[in-house]
């Protein structure tokens, strides 16, 4: 019986160190999944993730040239440990949330595999990185990805769902330059829950991103629950126009809670005086960063401030001439060879 395990957890170990083997993954896929090899081709392995290990796959079928994500999440403790993620995932349908469109169970146990939406472009890092090449956005771009993230979220509001993890890992960029919200393993939902009820959350969420009510764990009404969402959407803002994270939280790690709340506690939100940017977008990141969820913005106020609402109104035409710039110099860039390494990006993972 020992010698049986002992194999059996070889051979485990053995898959597991070949994760980014297409071949093995192509073969463990007919092998298990049969109707999924039958109808779409595996390309590549695209990374590893806390959630399940990343694979980009196209359709089979002539007339579809659209690519997926195909995510394998092995289950070795019993029951879908993500069962929750995948539920909600799956009955979520907006522009600005990624799709998941099916789940794929492996027979003999609890693996299974998820088909969503392929992001192009990555995630808002991956974007920043390898095809902008350089470690902020300009403000245009910035104000450009806003609204459609926002409109996200109050179709979450709606749906009575915080993400708790809003940052810039978790809202990918697909072909149309779209931003779409992923990740919904710590989703949290208020449904039956009435405006007045007191919660408290636990430590869900990644580190510099976490509202101050759940480092601190202080209990609020359910109605400002939206307002978790609000203030990690304003980090991942500050960070975009910034390459840092506010509060000097830079050099603090991500998973250290206890320096991350003292520091947050300690420090004020101040603006570096060497970046361009204009007093509404200032004035928009003040509210949506305000350490009392009180006085923070809600998704709605958000969605009313006029760096939202009025950036065509009050700067039309100026500010319609930058966004057109910038996304004509960022697509000449791409199809020239002006940048080596994005023509070996789009090569080795099938662009």
């Amino acid at each position: 019986m020992t010698d049986t395990l002992n194999r059996k957890n070889q051979k485990n170990d053995a898959f597991e160190s070949n994760y980014a083997n297409i071949e093995i993954m192509k073969d463990y896929l007919q092998k298990n999944i049969p109707e999924f090899h039958k109808n779409f081709e595996l390309l590549n392995y695209i990374k590893t993730g806390t959630t399940g290990i990343l694979y980009k796959v196209k359709a089979k079928n002539i007339r579809n040239k659209q690519y997926y994500v195909l995510k394998f999440c092995e289950q070795k403790n019993g029951p879908y440990k993500y069962i929750q993620e995948i539920i909600l995932h799956k009955k979520l349908h907006h522009n600005n949330i990624n799709k998941l469109f099916g789940i794929y169970k492996v027979k003999d146990n609890n693996n299974f595999f998820t088909l969503s939406e392929f992001a192009k472009y990555g995630n808002l890092n991956d974007f920043l990185i390898k095809f902008l090449k350089r470690p902020i956005l300009s403000e245009s771009f910035i104000n450009f990805f806003s609204k459609p993230i926002l409109e996200a979220l109050n179709y979450l509001r709606r749906n009575k769902l915080i993400h708790t993890n809003i940052k810039n890992g978790n809202i990918v960029i697909d072909s149309e330059l779209n931003p779409k919200i992923i990740d919904f393993s710590n989703v949290f939902s208020y449904e039956g829950y009435k405006p007045d009820d007191i919660i408290k959350l636990p430590l869900i969420g990644t580190g510099r991103y976490m509202a101050p009510e759940i480092l601190n764990e202080t209990e609020f009404e359910i109605k400002y629950g939206d307002k978790i969402d609000i203030y990690s959407f304003g980090v991942t803002l500050y960070n975009l126009a910034f390459g840092h994270y506010p509060y000097d939280l830079n050099n603090v790690q991500g998973d250290d809670f206890k320096n991350i709340k003292e520091k947050l506690n300690k420090e004020n939100l101040v603006f570096p005086n060497d970046y361009k940017i204009s007093k509404m977008f200032i004035n928009f990141l003040k509210n949506v960063l305000e350490k009392d969820y009180k006085k923070r913005y809600n998704i709605k106020e958000a969605l009313e401030d006029p760096w939202i609402k009025g950036w065509d109104i009050i700067n039309e035409e100026k500010e319609n001439i930058v966004i057109e710039e910038n996304f004509v110099n960022f697509f000449v860039k791409l199809s020239t060879d002006t940048i080596p390494e994005f023509n070996e990006y789009i090569n080795n993972n099938n662009c």
